[in-house]
């Protein structure tokens, strides 16, 4: 259960002695129960006092990691309903199925083709996380085999439809147990799993098409060791699922239910719609039966606008930026570092006749007129960056062109770079080839 400030309050030593980064004790325990400071931070605090705020401060949805290597993912940790009270923390992860029931042949080539399914957009990697090996065949040899060829790749494994004694086997040939998920577990085989994975780091998804039998399977596995759960709500339209989903959310953040605080998985035959919506709402993995690349582009998309700080727009590295092959009297050409600005900039520049060199300034992730606006793109910033950049030694002319909605800036960059020829350049990026045509000499 969250603790209110005044009661965090009473477990702080009040000696308001400002170690913490904050005046008192009282505006300490304020941030606490905003959960934005952690206890630790008080270096008089008790051990009592400590468990018991180590308890209220952990997210009311538990975490769950998986170990790949030198990556890493997790789920779980959420700790709001809707993402402008603050944002969501996890991205939801997508796995593709592939039915052991393949021919050798036809199961290779559909790996391939999931090799191939990766994206770039304005400078994210975008890919699915996951493989769900589904046991089709009910050949434990055959899934095995099956298993071993997508244990290479560096990606979560999801064994869908297996039962204790093929996983069993699978636990000997996987040294990486975090990786892995059972799907499902449901009441009747929850004992013969719990002796399995009790003390492993392999998931369990709990599966149930009603909610009160799902917090009892829940309990149940708890009781039995079964730490690292997954909930699957079994329903039979999209408008089931929302109501389903929503309800495991609102009961873990509102009234700190604890058998409902688990990541949820939501998975489909072949409504995209269905997985549309477990992304938007609260499913922490989405299985996709049927897909294309067509089909996983905008939903990757989706996911990567959706799970993006509301707070922290995308950005990238402020600094010199080589578009094409720039020569010593390329243009120069300033934007801000706006990742969406920049790649479309660079893109028009990358169909365009010309190589360029894009001067990137740091205007907090704004686009130019918000951040000229917020005094984050002002003649003086631009030119300090340019200053810094020690551009003047890879170009042989002093010629810069800004943004045509920031023309205003002219005049005072001319002051600030004394010998700069300052270039007004189009309002849109659209416009850059026909003006650096007419314009560049």
């Amino acid at each position: 259960m969250a603790l209110t400030g005044l009661e965090i309050f009473k477990l702080l030593p009040n000696k308001n002695c400002n170690e913490c980064g904050v005046p008192t004790c009282l505006a300490f325990a304020m941030k606490l129960a905003a959960k934005s400071a952690e206890p630790t931070l008080c270096p008089y605090i008790s051990e009592e006092s400590m468990n018991i705020l180590g308890a209220s401060q952990s997210p009311p949805i538990k975490k769950l990691n998986f170990k790949l290597g030198n990556n890493s993912y997790e789920i779980g940790a959420e700790t709001i309903l809707y993402r402008h009270e603050k944002t969501f923390i996890n991205k939801t992860l997508i796995a593709l199925e592939i039915s052991d029931n393949l021919s050798d042949s036809d199961f290779s080539n559909k790996i391939n083709e999931i090799k191939f399914y990766e994206f770039e957009r304005v400078g994210e990697k975008l890919e699915c996380e996951c493989i769900s090996l589904k046991n089709d065949s009910n050949n434990k040899e055959n899934f095995i085999n099956k298993f071993k060829n997508i244990q290479q790749f560096n990606k979560i494994i999801i064994l869908s439809n297996i039962n204790p004694d093929i996983l069993n086997d699978i636990m000997q040939i996987e040294n990486n147990h975090s990786r892995l998920i059972i799907n499902s577990i449901n009441k009747s085989d929850i004992d013969a799993y719990a002796n399995l994975i009790k003390d492993k780091e392999i998931k369990a998804v709990l599966s149930s098409d009603n909610l009160n039998d799902l917090f009892d399977i829940t309990e149940t596995a708890e009781n039995l060791g079964i730490k690292n759960i997954i909930l699957k709500t079994q329903s039979d339209t999209i408008s089931q699922l929302l109501e389903k989903n929503i309800s495991l959310r609102r009961l873990a953040i509102n009234k700190s239910f604890k058998p409902s605080g688990y990541p949820i998985l939501t998975e489909s035959d072949d409504q995209i719609n269905s997985i549309i919506t477990g992304v938007c709402k609260y499913s922490s993995i989405v299985i996709l039966k049927k897909y294309n690349g067509a089909s996983l582009f905008p939903l990757l998309t989706l996911r990567q606008n959706i799970y993006t700080d509301p707070q922290k727009p995308l950005q990238i590295q402020p600094g010199i930026y080589d578009v094409g092959e720039p020569k010593e009297d390329s243009p120069l050409i300033v934007t801000t570092n706006f990742s969406l600005t920049y790649f479309i900039v660079s893109g028009e520049i990358e169909n365009s006749p010309y190589n360029a060199r894009l001067l990137i300034t740091d205007s907090e992730g704004m686009s130019v007129l918000t951040a000229w606006s917020a005094n984050k793109f002002s003649a003086q910033l631009i030119a300090k960056s340019l200053i810094n950049s020690n551009i003047e030694q890879k170009i042989s002319h002093k010629k810069l062109i800004i943004p045509g909605y920031v023309a205003i800036l002219k005049g005072e960059l001319e002051d600030e770079l004394s010998g700069w020829d300052i270039m007004v350049g189009p309002q849109e990026a659209s416009d850059l080839s026909p003006y650096l045509n007419e314009m560049w000499k």
